[in-house]
C-alpha cells in the first residue's frame, strides 16, 4: 500500500487547524493487493509534477529473477492523492532505469527522455531522444522518437540533464556505459520548422558537444541546474569507481565560454558541508537547490554510508544550510519533484547497495513554500465535503479546477453542458482493459455523474429539499392510509367495534377518539420528520 508519510515540517507555519497541509496520514486509505492501482516499489525512475499530478515513469524492481524495468507511466492527482496507470501509446522507451529527463518548459506536460539502461546494466544502455505528451483526461501518454541531428552522446545511464539559458535549449551530462564513466556536456536545441506538412516535421532537433570536461574526473548519477543570473550550470556531486565528489567546491561551467571551472561554497554555521554523494536528488525552487538523500560508494569501499539528510543550496551567495528535518529513512536512487508553490515530493528508493536490497513505493512531502490559496480551498472542501474527494477520476478533479468540478459534483440543479463535459471525462478505459467507470448521484439526486472506483458505495447526499420531499410522500401515505382505515370503518362498522374500542382506551364512548389519537401521533410524527433535515444539514 501507498502512504503519504506525515514528513510535513511546518516550514510555511500554517495553522494546523485550518488546513491538512501538515496533517497528511495515509490518505489513499486502504487499497486491495490485487487491484495494484498504484506503483510498486522501485529505484532508478525519475519524478516530476505540473502542479496538478505528480508523474512517475520507469524504474528497477529486484523482484523478479535478475531484476526488472517498469515499462510504465503513473500519475497521482495532487487533488484527490489517487494513483492511475496511464496507456502507454506509440513509441515507448525501454531503457528505463537511471534515465533521464526534462520537461520541456516549467511544470509543462510535454517532455523529453534520454538514454538509460535494461536490465544489463550497460548492455542494454541506450543514445536515443523521446518526445512524450500527457493527457489526463483520458489517462494516456503518447511517445515519438525524434530524430536528432548533429553529434549526439553514446549511449550512457546515470547521466544528469536540464534545461538551459533558452527555451526549446536542454544540456545531457556525464553519465557511464557501464565501465567507463565521462564528463561530456551536450545541448540539444528545438527548433520550430514553420514549413512542416505533419506533425512529425513540427520541430527539428539539433545536439552538439558543448564540452568534454577532460581536466575533470568522470561521473555518474551527479544532479545538475541552470544558474540564469551568473549564466553557468552547476553540477551537485556524483561519482566514479574511485572517487565520490563533495560540495566545498562545486564544478560549474559557463555556457558562453563553454569553460568549466570550480567555485567554493559556503558551509553551513554549526554542520559545516553536505557528505560527498552520488545517487541523490536536487529540486529547484526560485533561487534554492534542495538536495535529498544519495550515497557516498565507490567499489572499493566496505562500509556504505547512505544518507538522510536534507541540504538547502542558495544560489544568490552559493551557501549552503542544513535543513532541520531528515527524511524518514536513508535512501537513494529514489526521485524528488516540486510544485511552483515549494511543496516537495519523493517517492520510491533503494534502502542498500546490494541488488536485492529492498525499494519502498512510500511518498513522503514537505512544505518549502507558502501554499498557495487554491490548495487551502481544496483542503476546506476535503473537510467539508470528504465524500467528493472519494473515487473521483484524476482527470476529473484537479487544483487548478477544484471549484469548477465542486460546482457539478455539489451546487443544486440540473448539469450544464459544460459541466457535463467535464464529467464525461471520467468515462475512460483503466489500463486498456478494464473499464472502471462508476455513476454516481449528483446533489439534486437525479442526474448522475461519473466517478472512478472499484467495490465503493455512493456518498449520501444529504440535501435539505429532497429531504422535504421524501418527508411529503411518507406524510401523503399515512394519511391515505389513515383515511383509508376511517372509510373501511364506516362501511364495515360491526366487523371494527371490537378493534376500536380496544384502541379506544378511556375514549371508549367516543367514536372519533381513534381517528383523534392517529391525527396526533401523525402530527408528532410530522414534526419529527419536518425536524430532521435541519439536524443533520451538515454531512459528517
Amino acid at each position: 500500500m501507498v502512504n503519504l508519510i506525515g514528513w510535513f515540517p511546518d516550514s510555511h507555519n500554517a495553522d494546523p487547524g485550518t488546513s491538512y497541509l501538515n496533517n497528511f496520514i495515509a490518505p489513499f486509505g486502504p487499497i486491495k493487493k490485487k487491484e495494484k492501482d498504484y506503483p510498486a516499489a522501485r529505484s532508478g525512475h525519475r519524478c516530476f509534477t505540473d502542479n496538478d499530478y505528480l508523474y512517475v515513469i520507469g524504474g528497477f524492481t529486484h523482484q523478479f529473477r535478475n531484476g526488472s524495468i517498469f515499462k510504465e507511466f503513473w500519475s497521482m492527482s495532487l487533488a484527490t492523492f489517487e494513483w492511475r496507470r496511464y496507456e502507454v501509446i506509440g513509441d515507448f522507451p525501454e531503457t528505463l532505469a537511471s534515465f533521464s529527463i526534462v520537461q520541456m518548459f516549467p511544470f509543462s506536460k510535454t517532455f523529453i527522455l534520454f538514454g538509460g539502461s535494461g536490465t544489463d546494466f550497460g548492455q542494454t544502455s541506450s543514445n536515443s531522444f523521446y518526445f512524450i505528451r500527457i493527457n489526463n483526461d483520458n489517462c494516456s501518454t503518447e511517445s515519438q522518437k525524434i530524430d536528432v541531428q548533429g553529434t549526439i552522446p553514446p549511449p550512457v545511464y546515470g547521466h544528469a540533464m536540464c534545461a538551459g539559458e533558452i527555451p526549446g535549449k536542454f544540456y545531457i551530462i556525464g553519465g557511464t556505459e557501464g565501465i567507463l564513466y565521462n564528463f561530456d556536456v551536450h545541448a540539444l536545441t528545438m527548433r520550430a520548422n514553420s514549413e512542416a506538412k505533419n506533425d512529425n516535421e513540427k520541430f527539428s532537433w539539433h545536439c552538439e558537444l558543448v564540452t568534454k570536461n577532460l581536466n575533470f574526473a568522470g561521473r555518474y548519477r551527479m544532479e545538475a541546474t541552470y544558474d540564469e543570473v551568473k549564466n553557468v550550470l552547476i553540477f551537485f556531486g556524483g561519482g566514479n569507481n574511485e572517487e565520490v565528489i563533495g560540495f566545498n567546491k562545486m564544478a560549474v561551467l559557463d555556457v558562453q565560454s563553454r569553460v568549466c571551472s570550480e567555485v567554493s561554497t559556503h558551509p553551513d554555521s554549526v554542520n559545516g558541508f553536505p557528505l560527498p554523494r552520488r545517487c541523490h536528488t536536487i529540486v529547484r525552487h526560485g533561487r534554492k537547490v534542495i538536495m535529498t538523500g544519495g550515497i557516498n560508494h565507490t567499489t572499493n569501499v566496505n562500509e556504505i554510508p547512505l544518507h538522510s539528510d536534507v541540504w538547502i543550496f542558495n544560489m544568490e551567495n552559493y551557501s549552503w544550510t542544513k535543513y532541520n528535518h531528515s527524511l524518514p529513512k536513508s535512501v537513494f536512487f529514489h526521485s524528488s519533484a516540486i510544485t511552483e508553490d515549494g511543496w516537495m515530493l519523493i517517492f520510491g528508493g533503494a534502502h542498500g547497495i546490494a541488488t536485492s536490497s529492498p525499494r519502498n513505493n512510500r511518498l513522503l512531502g514537505a512544505w518549502f513554500g507558502v501554499p498557495r490559496l487554491q490548495r487551502f480551498a481544496l483542503e476546506t472542501l476535503r473537510k467539508e465535503y470528504p465524500n467528493m474527494f472519494i473515487g473521483l477520476h484524476c482527470g476529473n478533479l484537479r487544483l487548478s479546477g477544484v471549484f469548477e468540478v465542486f460546482n457539478v459534483f455539489c451546487k443544486k440543479g440540473r448539469v450544464e453542458e459544460k459541466e457535463r463535459e467535464i464529467i464525461e471525462k471520467g468515462t475512460i478505459k483503466f489500463r486498456g482493459k478494464e473499464n472502471r467507470s462508476r455513476y454516481y448521484l449528483n446533489a439534486n439526486a437525479q442526474e448522475f455523474a461519473v466517478r472512478h472506483q472499484a467495490d465503493i458505495q455512493p456518498p449520501q447526499v444529504n440535501d435539505p429539499i429532497q429531504n422535504l420531499q421524501n418527508v411529503q410522500q411518507q406524510v401523503r401515505r399515512l394519511l391515505e392510509q389513515l383515511f383509508e382505515h376511517r372509510f373501511n370503518n364506516d362501511e364495515n362498522e360491526e366487523d371494527d367495534d371490537s378493534d376500536l374500542e380496544v384502541e379506544a382506551g378511556d375514549h371508549e364512548n367516543d367514536p372519533d377518539a381513534p381517528f383523534d389519537e392517529a391525527a396526533e401521533d401523525l402530527e408528532n410524527q410530522l414534526l419529527e420528520l419536518l425536524q430532521r433535515p435541519h439536524r443533520n444539514r451538515n454531512p459528517e
